[in-house]
Order: C-alpha cells, then sequence, then structure tokens
C-alpha cells in the first residue's frame, strides 16, 4: 500500500472511530438520563403512603346509660363543669342525653285521592265533603264556651300548634288574624271533620296554593292537605348539668341530674360505630387499589426503562469492540505509513 493511499486510509479510520467515539457520548448521555428518569420513578415510590387499614378501636366508644323509669337514656356527651345552684349543690359535669319525648305536634296529612265535593243547599246551606265525612265551618263553632275540654277549646290548642310548626299555610293565616286581629270572617276560611282514628283535621276553604278545598273540586288529581294536633313521641337530645362520681380507673359509676334528687347507676358499653368503619374501610379499599394501581404503572415504567438501557448497554458494547477494532487497523496503517516513510528517506540517504 503507497504512502498515499495509506494516509487516506488512516484519515478514513480516524472520522470513523471519531464517530464511534461520538455515538458512544451520546449513548452514555441517554443512558444517564434513564437512570435520572429511574431514581425519579423509585423516590416517588418511596414517598408514596402505603394505606393503613382502618381499626375497630378508632370507631369505637365508651357509651353510658342509665334508667330513667321504664326508658334507657343513653349519653352522648359528658363536659366538665363547676356550677352551683341556688341549693348550694354543685355539679362538676354537662351532660347531653337522648331520651324520648312526648311533645303536641302540628302534623299534615296529604290525601292523594280526597273526593272533595261540595253538596248544594236545597234546603239551608250547602256544605263540604272530603270523601264520607261531612265538613264543618269553624266559624260555626260555639265560641263561648272557652275551657281546654270544650270543643272550641280543643280546637283552638289545636290551631295554635299547627300554626306554630306549619306557619306559613293559609290555615295559620287564616287563625293568627281572627287571634291577633279579632277578624272572626277569617274563621269562615277553616273547615274541619273528624277522622276515622278520631283525630280533628283542619283544612282551608280557599287558599294560594292548590291544596285546598275549592282547587280540589275544579281538579280532582290534586292532593287535600289537612292539619291535625296530636302527641308524638320523638327521639330528643336534652342537656343538663350532673354530678357524676368515678371510679379508680375515671369510669363514670353514678349521675344526679339537675332539679333531681335521684341518683341513677350509670352502666357502661363499647360502642362501635359500624357506619363509619364501613366508609372508612371502602375508603382504604379505594386507596388500596390506588396505591397498587401507581406502583404498577411505576414498575412498568422502570421496566420500560431498564429495557432501553438494556439495548443502549448492548450498542455500547458493540461500539466499544468496534473502536477496538479500527484502533487495531488504525495502529497497523500507522506501521506501514511509518515504514513507508522511513524507506523513503533511506533512498534519498543512499
Amino acid at each position: 500500500m503507497g504512502l498515499a493511499a495509506s494516509q487516506a486510509r488512516w484519515i478514513s479510520l480516524a472520522a470513523r472511530k471519531s464517530n464511534v467515539e461520538y455515538e458512544g457520548q451520546q449513548i452514555n448521555q441517554a443512558r444517564t438520563a434513564l437512570a435520572n428518569q429511574s431514581s425519579e420513578l423509585w423516590n416517588q415510590l418511596y414517598s408514596m403512603e402505603v394505606p393503613t387499614a382502618p381499626s375497630t378501636s378508632d370507631f369505637t366508644t365508651v357509651q353510658y346509660t342509665f334508667e330513667d323509669g321504664d326508658q334507657t337514656q343513653t349519653i352522648s356527651n359528658i363536659q366538665s363543669a363547676d356550677y352551683t345552684d341556688e341549693d348550694g349543690i354543685n355539679y362538676n359535669s354537662y351532660i347531653t342525653y337522648t331520651s324520648k319525648v312526648s311533645e303536641y305536634t302540628g302534623i299534615r296529612n296529604t290525601n292523594s285521592n280526597p273526593q272533595v265535593q261540595y253538596v248544594a243547599p236545597t234546603e239551608g246551606d250547602g256544605y263540604y265533603m272530603v270523601g264520607t265525612k261531612k265538613l264543618t265551618a269553624l266559624s260555626s263553632v260555639d265560641r263561648t264556651d272557652t275551657s281546654k275540654d270544650s270543643s272550641w277549646g280543643t280546637y283552638s290548642a289545636a290551631l295554635d300548634q299547627i300554626s306554630q310548626d306549619w306557619p306559613s299555610t293559609q290555615i295559620a293565616q287564616d287563625w293568627l288574624n281572627y287571634k291577633n286581629n279579632g277578624d272572626t270572617t277569617a274563621l269562615d276560611n277553616i273547615y274541619l271533620w273528624t277522622d276515622n282514628n278520631n283525630e280533628v283535621n283542619f283544612v282551608s276553604k280557599t287558599a294560594n296554593t292548590n291544596d285546598c278545598l275549592d282547587a280540589c273540586i275544579q281538579d280532582r288529581t290534586l292532593s287535600l292537605h289537612s292539619y291535625y294536633a296530636d302527641y308524638q313521641t320523638t327521639n330528643k337530645e336534652l342537656s343538663k348539668y350532673g354530678v357524676i362520681e368515678y371510679d379508680s380507673n375515671g369510669r363514670a359509676t353514678s349521675l344526679q341530674l339537675e332539679g333531681s334528687s335521684v341518683v341513677y347507676s350509670l352502666e357502661t358499653a363499647s360502642v362501635t360505630d359500624e357506619n363509619a368503619y364501613n366508609d372508612a374501610m371502602n375508603q382504604y379499599n379505594y386507596e388500596q387499589q390506588l396505591y397498587e394501581k401507581q406502583v404498577q404503572d411505576i414498575n412498568a415504567k422502570t421496566e420500560q426503562i431498564q429495557t432501553e438501557d438494556r439495548t443502549l448497554e448492548l450498542r455500547l458494547k458493540a461500539l466499544d469492540t468496534e473502536q477496538n477494532a479500527l484502533q487495531t487497523e488504525m495502529d497497523s496503517v500507522h506501521k506501514i505509513i511509518s515504514k513507508n516513510i522511513e524507506s523513503t528517506f533511506k533512498t534519498f540517504e543512499s
């Protein structure tokens, strides 16, 4: 091989080696980027909070109850207090408990098939009927006997309660107009009847709503709203001061309520809020599924990065092999060039 050809070959090999080295640098930079991505994924994985299953103890509380006659009263809250009443009794607690209370309440009936009709007069006055019940105008009731056991006294008490519990109704407006302003004509718009449950129902003749007698006569598809008052038993929260005695373990053992000399024994029970626990367990299952999905996504991305890195590593090894081969050939060409130069100079020396 001539000197010129050897030099051209060496230049070609040097250029190829430079390209191999440049490609190797690019691969190393790509592998560094992949390593940073992998490190970021692992940091993300380590920073994730592993969901913790709820414990029933977190939703279990100590509940105190006491027997008041034939009723079991449940204490929902006990607060520390320091209150002395006019009798000099010092109360160390303020308690809230649930008790069944019977209260006089205004109640609304919805008559979906009222069968309201007006019977025109043949002799005397016409009248309204609801089904088979004949209605009476409140204005026709004797108002001279106002005792609580009289008809007027009973009706007045019921209408007072209905007006309190249903203040926006036409009945309440007419009744209060009569009570506060003495307008007896307002009673002409209130009708009543006694139903099969012996409840006295009150209803409006006319109103600005579609639930009165006249409206139901005009449109048979409307519902008639009537109102009555009766005693209803409901669970009600009561709060009172009390004297609570505790044992050595801090457990409440007895209770004396404000205004009473009776000392009640307190019964203790552990109560678990099953609904709250189930809600917490459902939330845990959701968070666990979300956590596992995130872990799977991170593992999948990491596996993809590792696959790409292995491919780059194989390419880098191939480039390393190629570079070694190029370097070997360049060394050979370099020796040939050196020999050519040496022989040329020896020619001139001779």
